[in-house]
């Protein structure tokens, strides 16, 4: 795709954050989903792809950014600077003419970083190094460090060497962040100090110029829980449920969504081969590393429980005139319903999520005379283990689970 005049470059959308479009010889505009959109240069060497950012656009023309990348070339075909140092001069220079003076100045701060890594190469390596040690279980978290990192950090820090990135260069980016969203901030800035103490551990910066959290200023915000129905309300969502159009596969999957308090992934994806309809016992199995499947625990463990009676006998019903299918839930018999599905339909009833039964499940333990043992009620959400449970407690307590569910399934369905 071409976009060759600044009229074309305004009106494209781009589809996502590594969508570029080529806008003359070296020349290329990246979109983000933001809308943001940064003219970079391609150089290839030693069979990779070298991307330099130039700057972003309606900052720059077209016209601007063609000059600048037809001097780029020309500096680098006459061996006038390297890749790396012509990256770094890119990051000062904001004209063609500014670019060549700043290059056959030989200015001293360029040349002493050019044979240190950019903060891009750093950040992208260390990203790597992650997803192969499978620091992520989920795509959904392996993807949210790099697309954090290109929609806030990228333009600040990637082109910077690694030895002139300092603490106000991270402050003044970073603070409004940490005003309009706290917990993408966090992350970032956790993703911001690792990379960064790494360049120090392999001595590439004396320091590392990261700020604490501490340093910023976080407003107040009353924190936002998923909605949830309470639990005195489920006999009535059964009722309703009974009555609506929705087909059986939809209404017991809903059903298992209440009663097992499981995220909606794991429920709408659920097949035959990890249950037993005559035992009623359920095995989520261990997420494999390599296949990325969905519907599995959040933890990456396995996960086996059983199911009340109800629920098996539903389950056996589905069976019987779906024989052949490989997932539980499925109206047409090749794929499973969608996730949003459930979420939906839940919320015809109320302003109410599927995550949420996890917390009205909860606070119905929590109502029960005596109250049901903490660590039995997080290991039926396969909650994650803080503080002593996480290092001694390690029952699966599978009977325990197995009566609970029976006697909560009881409750819910307001037998």
């Amino acid at each position: 795709m071409q976009l060759l005049t600044d009229t074309e470059i305004k009106k494209w959308k781009p589809k996502g954050n590594n969508t570029r479009a080529r806008c003359g010889p070296k020349l290329y505009v990246r979109g983000f989903e933001t809308g943001r959109k940064l003219f970079q240069m391609r150089f290839d060497a030693d069979r990779k792809t070298r991307w330099l950012d130039v700057a972003d656009y309606p900052a720059m023309s077209l016209s601007g950014a063609r000059e600048i990348a037809a001097v780029g070339a020309r500096l680098i075909k006459a061996n006038d600077c390297t890749v790396e140092s012509l990256r770094v001069a890119l990051s000062k220079s904001d004209t063609a003419m500014a670019l060549e003076n700043r290059i056959k100045a030989r200015d001293v701060a360029l040349q002493q970083t050019n044979n240190t890594p950019t903060f891009d190469a750093a950040y992208r390596e260390w990203y790597a190094l992650q997803v192969k040690a499978n620091r992520w279980t989920n795509n959904a978290s392996q993807r949210r460090p790099i697309k954090s990192y290109e929609l806030h950090a990228e333009r600040h820090l990637g082109s910077l060497p690694l030895d002139k990135i300092s603490r106000p260069t991270i402050k003044k980016f970073m603070q409004p962040l940490f005003m309009s969203s706290e917990e993408v901030a966090s992350k970032l800035l956790g993703y911001i100090t690792e990379v960064l103490e790494v360049a120090y551990d392999d001595e590439l910066i004396d320091g590392n110029p990261c700020p604490r959290k501490s340093s910023f200023t976080i407003p107040k915000r009353n924190t936002r829980h998923a909605a949830s129905l309470h639990y005195s309300r489920l006999p009535e969502l059964i009722q309703w449920l009974r009555s609506t159009p929705f087909s059986q596969p939809v209404k017991v999957a809903m059903q298992l969504a209440i009663v097992t308090a499981h995220r909606a992934s794991v429920v709408a994806n659920m097949r035959w081969e990890h249950v037993d309809t005559e035992t009623g016992i359920w095995t989520v199995p261990e997420r494999d590393v390599e296949a990325r499947e969905v519907g599995l625990m959040k933890s990456g463990h396995s996960f086996s429980s059983k199911l009340p009676p109800q629920l098996c006998e539903a389950l056996r019903v589905l069976k019987a005139n779906q024989p052949n299918d490989d997932f539980v839930f499925s109206v047409d018999g090749r794929k499973p319903i969608n996730a949003e599905t459930l979420r939906r339909n839940f919320q015809k009833f109320d302003a109410i999520t599927t995550h949420g039964f996890r917390n009205t499940f909860k606070t119905w333990c929590l109502n029960q005379e005596p109250p049901v043992d903490i660590f039995l009620v997080d290991r039926y959400c396969d909650h994650a283990l803080t503080g002593l449970d996480k290092n001694y407690r390690r029952d699966d307590m599978f009977d325990q689970r197995a009566a609970l569910a029976k006697r909560y399934c009881v409750f819910v369905m307001g037998e």
